[in-house]
């Protein structure tokens, strides 16, 4: 009887312990030091402003070099068709910096938005292969520095056609829609 007696009284002491762990554990992951971190990547990820008509801008500064030199390229012309406007690098290779709108991507806008714009650049040098990037990402919070375009020059009676480059989607955006979709 004394053995059930001593059994009972440790099962206040083993309680009370738990709930202590569990108060602890509930206390530490609400006061996480990365949880302003995370919270600022789902914010940029999921912004809290959606109104459809606010247009917001960002900017960019292509920069042009040699393909086999990588030597900075002057006087490419650099289009934005989505702005119909050229640009033109200087001696460093560098267009000025470009100020646009955050275009956004109506083809997932109902599926699952991206946080961020896509433009396309079109860059021509004679002597060189032409050259298109396709949705070239542009984010509302960050001026970009580039992107870094490679030409590569002509070959007389050879194969000249257009360079084309696709940037990949955002990692994270795309990790969003393949969870999105999970069966």
């Amino acid at each position: 009887m004394k053995e059930y007696i001593k059994k009972l009284s440790v099962k206040p002491y083993l309680s009370a312990a738990l709930t202590i762990i569990l108060i602890l554990a509930l206390f530490f992951i609400g006061n996480n030091p990365l949880k302003e971190f995370i919270s600022m990547q789902i914010e940029a990820f999921n912004p809290a402003d959606t109104q459809k008509d606010k247009e917001h801008y960002t900017s960019i500064r292509p920069r042009v070099i040699d393909g086999f030199s990588e030597m900075p390229i002057e006087g490419a012309v650099v289009v934005i068709p989505e702005l119909n406007q050229s640009y033109f690098t200087s001696e460093d290779g560098l267009t000025e910096r470009i100020e646009l709108p955050v275009l956004k991507d109506k083809n997932f806008e109902k599926i699952a938005p991206k946080p961020y714009g896509e433009i396309t650049l079109i860059v021509y040098k004679e002597g060189y292969v032409e050259y298109i990037l396709l949705h070239t990402q542009v984010w509302e919070t960050i001026n970009r520095e580039g992107p870094e375009i490679l030409l590569f020059p002509r070959v007389q009676d050879g194969y000249n056609e257009t360079f084309t480059v696709v940037e990949n989607p955002h990692r994270i955006w795309v990790q969003d829609l393949v969870e999105k979709f999970r069966p």
